[in-house]
């Protein structure tokens, strides 16, 4: 089992919200250290559209990454996304997109909206497709063509690419064939499905990570490591500030200490990206209480 040699890092997730809110509580968490801010990315849900609110939410922030939860495959042909993403990176400054990626589940919210689905098999091979023309088109000082078995694209030109020459990408993952993409072609991997079950279980899908990082020769410990998970700090009894479909899977709940001894078994475990959600209710004080009491504190 390998212990990522990456800093820690918080990022929010915030939910359901007005433009206005959104806002103001992403420049709250910048403020108190969160370092990712993390849009869902489901048409059909009661959110504004995921990539558009990013892009809107940097430009009214200074530092905070922003990315997503995850930005699915099936909704955006890979070539338009490396433009997206080459066109966002430059105008915030370099360094504060980070493309999570994610094969796509729910079939219905694309096929309501008119797009392709097919097979997971075939998700999957788009993903690997994906991948590939990203960071082909960004690398790529002319016309970029690649032949997939999901995707191609042929004498492609990316002009201007980004600032850095590439961008992270971060594959959302919990079964074998997208975690062995993740430690193969990956610079992170989102545990899909939530906070885990144990350390143990979590240290038991990183293998996977890890072996195909192994076999493709890449030094496992540097590859990002991200939950998604509830939080909430505090000495209150958590039935008290926490609805009760909230939270029931686990997460960074309880006093500081609780919450540090939480952090430490999941750092050992591989996890070094904490992406929190809090309750509605406790939201604007939990954002600068958890930067005061969790974040400073490791730093």
């Amino acid at each position: 089992m390998s212990v990522s040699k990456n800093p820690i890092r918080f990022g929010l997730n915030p939910r359901g919200m007005s433009f206005e809110r959104t806002v103001a509580i992403a420049q709250a968490a910048e403020k108190a250290g969160f370092e990712n801010i993390t849009f869902s990315d489901r048409p059909p849900e009661s959110n504004l559209e995921g990539w558009t609110l990013a892009t809107a939410v940097a430009m009214q922030t200074q530092s905070i990454r922003v990315t997503h939860s995850t930005l699915n495959v099936p909704y955006r042909y890979p070539a338009l996304l490396a433009k997206m993403s080459a066109a966002l990176d430059i105008i915030t400054g370099g360094d504060r997109v980070l493309m999570t990626l994610g094969a796509g589940a729910q079939e219905d919210h694309a096929t309501t909206y008119g797009m392709a689905w097919g097979t997971a098999g075939e998700r999957v091979d788009g993903l690997v497709d994906t991948i590939n023309i990203l960071r082909g088109m960004w690398a790529t000082d002319g016309p970029f063509s690649y032949v997939g078995k999901r995707y191609s694209v042929s004498g492609t030109v990316l002009d201007p690419r980004p600032l850095n020459g590439s961008l992270p990408i971060i594959i959302g993952a919990a079964k074998p064939r997208t975690l062995r993409i993740a430690g193969s072609m990956a610079d992170g991997w989102l545990k899909n499905g939530g906070w885990p079950v144990s350390p143990e279980a979590y240290a038991e899908l990183q293998e996977a990570v890890d072996r195909a990082a192994d076999t493709a020769g890449r030094d496992v410990t540097t590859i990002r490591r991200v939950v998604n998970c509830t939080a909430y700090v505090g000495d209150r009894d958590i039935a008290e500030v926490m609805p009760s479909t909230f939270g029931s899977s686990g997460g960074l709940m309880g006093t500081p200490d609780q919450v540090f001894d939480i952090i430490e078994k999941h750092r050992l475990a591989g996890v070094d990206t904490f992406h929190v959600q809090f309750a509605g209710d406790i939201l604007d004080e939990q954002i600068p209480a958890f930067g005061e009491q969790v974040i400073a504190k490791l730093k």
